[in-house]
């Protein structure tokens, strides 16, 4: 099935449009030609993986489909064949020399090639090609190609790819941007690659107090530049200096404070609410960036759950994900995301002096991993945050927002006192617990029920699910559902409910017959009594 021209999807050979973009297809015959990479981003067989991340910088395409050399097999009403790529050793512009192409998308590739006017030294070359998509959707890629090249050569910072060229191939239809060539990978690649799917606190903290160096830059700017799209995958590593570089100022745009409409793009997940309702300032690319700390932290990605993962009401804590996790990191994520960008750091620099700040306490050991004091907590109801859709401001606790009449998703608070105890206040007191039993390890497992409402069931990570009570490890038969059950307090009193679960929730009383729960109705738990979920049995005692 042939591949959309313009995202890459499989497109049926009798539909004229992608269904997944809209882009108008041409009718075409495909000969294969061997791939040059993998389809799969997991998998790189290329000879750098930085070559693929570099190459990586259409925001349309996260994979890049094997390339095909694509005839057209009917007339094409005046528009240019398929892209056929450059070969290996063919000069552009008389200068720079192909070596290979190292990834791209449909709208074009990148290539690596040799400066021959400079001896052959290494450069990243990306090419943007006037295709036959909808001519809509060719201006603007056109526009964002001569935005990226406008705004890197007035740029000048370590962390920022040194433009070298910009040329237009009239005969090919073609633009050219010749590049810095990036020999590391990108953060993406180095998460994907870590133990366990996450990496430590304080090689994160290292980059992102770099990060917040060239965005104070940007910031800083008299005409001031607003990146819009901060991920870990447009974040790479220069293989020689160690030095973070951000790459890809496609949808990047320089503003003024006055600027309001702003188009709407970035990738969701870690694109700040305010974008989406064209909202665009320098505190934006502050959440970005601590979306994508979160992302490399907990290794939780925030776009399996964009909407509702940093609502931390509903949605575990970084902590709760990756306990390793000091408390001065957790509160400086959580600040980071806050729904209302007045309640985030203020600028790039100031977060960079808190991160400044934390390094040095990690380092001297001077961080905690327990929280002992109670922030205080801050009302929905006295914040002010944007409508997702008409973009005017409105109260955070509004369902529906009074100038369009748009419902809204339900907006987070940041940072809670009441999900934070303190030993000394005795506000959240241990009161119950749930011992493991029949498993072979000498000390029986056990979990504190401190919070008000308790998940029982397996953690998924990928669908954003960590349970308080996690029975992961003690199921290895998957009998227990991810959602399986919850366990809530009233009062003096506990309760149970299943969930729904595939398998069913057992209660074993301590004087009473065994009771199979039914799905949704709560039955008091006493203390002594056990439930048995699968193979897996919980011993509930109180005091």
């Amino acid at each position: 099935m042939p591949a959309c021209r313009v995202c890459g999807l499989e497109v049926a050979e009798d539909q004229e449009s992608c269904p997944s973009c809209g882009a108008v297809q041409e009718p075409v015959v495909e000969m294969s030609v061997a791939p040059d990479r993998p389809e799969s981003n997991d998998t790189v067989t290329e000879p750098s993986e930085s070559d693929e991340n570099q190459a990586n910088t259409d925001e349309v395409v996260e994979q890049d489909p094997a390339p095909t050399t694509a005839v057209a097999s009917t007339e094409t009403d005046g528009k240019k064949p398929g892209l056929k790529p450059l070969a290996e050793s063919e000069l552009l512009s008389g200068r720079y020399k192909i070596v290979r192409r190292i990834g791209g998308g449909g709208m074009g590739a990148v290539y690596l090639a040799q400066d021959q006017n400079l001896g052959g030294v290494e450069r990243a070359v990306k090419e943007m090609v006037q295709s036959s998509i909808e001519e809509d959707q060719q201006r603007k890629a056109i526009e964002d190609f001569r935005r990226e090249s406008v705004i890197l050569s007035t740029l000048d910072h370590p962390s920022i790819p040194t433009i070298y060229d910009y040329f237009f191939d009239e005969s090919q239809g073609r633009f050219y941007l010749v590049m810095k060539y990036i020999s590391g990978g990108d953060l993406a690649g180095r998460l994907r690659a870590a133990p366990g799917g996450r990496i430590d606190e304080r090689t994160v903290t290292e980059w992102a107090i770099q990060v917040c160096e060239v965005l104070a830059y940007l910031h800083g700017l008299p005409s001031t530049i607003v990146y819009r799209d901060l991920k870990p995958s447009n974040i790479m590593l220069d293989g020689n200096t160690g030095r973070v570089m951000l790459i890809d100022f496609g949808i990047a745009r320089a503003i003024n404070a006055e600027e309001k409409g702003v188009t709407a793009v970035g990738t969701m997940g870690y694109a700040p609410p305010e974008l989406f309702s064209g909202q665009v300032e320098p505190r934006s690319d502050i959440y970005s960036l601590g979306s994508t700390m979160f992302h490399l932290l907990t290794g939780a990605d925030p776009q399996n759950n964009p909407l509702l993962i940093f609502d931390f009401q509903k949605n575990p804590r970084p902590r709760q994900i990756n306990p390793q996790l000091s408390d001065q990191m957790e509160k400086i994520l959580m600040r980071s995301v806050e729904y209302n960008a007045d309640h985030r750091f203020s600028s790039a620099e100031e977060m960079r002096r808190v991160l400044v700040e934390h390094l040095e306490n990690l380092k001297r050991g001077a961080v905690t991993y327990g929280v002992t004091e109670t922030p205080a907590a801050v009302s929905l109801s006295s914040q002010a945050v944007f409508c997702g859709f008409c973009g005017q401001r409105i109260i955070a606790t509004d369902l529906f927002c009074a100038f369009c009449g748009s419902k809204q998703p339900i907006a987070q608070q940041g940072v809670h006192a009441e999900i934070y105890r303190s030993p000394l206040s005795g506000q959240v007191a241990r009161t119950a617990k749930l011992v493991i039993e029949g498993t072979s390890e000498l000390d029986a497992p056990v979990f504190a029920l401190e919070k008000p409402e308790n998940l029982v069931g397996r953690r998924d990570p990928q669908s954003n699910i960590f349970p308080e009570i996690d029975l992961s490890r003690y199921d290895p038969q998957t009998k227990i559902s991810r959602r399986h059950a919850r366990i809530w307090r009233e009062g003096d009193s506990f309760l149970v409910e299943d969930l729904g679960s595939s398998n069913g929730t057992v209660l074993l009383p301590t004087h009473n017959e065994v009771v199979r729960l039914q799905p949704h109705h709560p039955y008091m738990l006493g203390n002594g009594d056990r439930l048995k979920l699968g193979d897996t049995t919980l011993h509930f005692m109180k005091g």
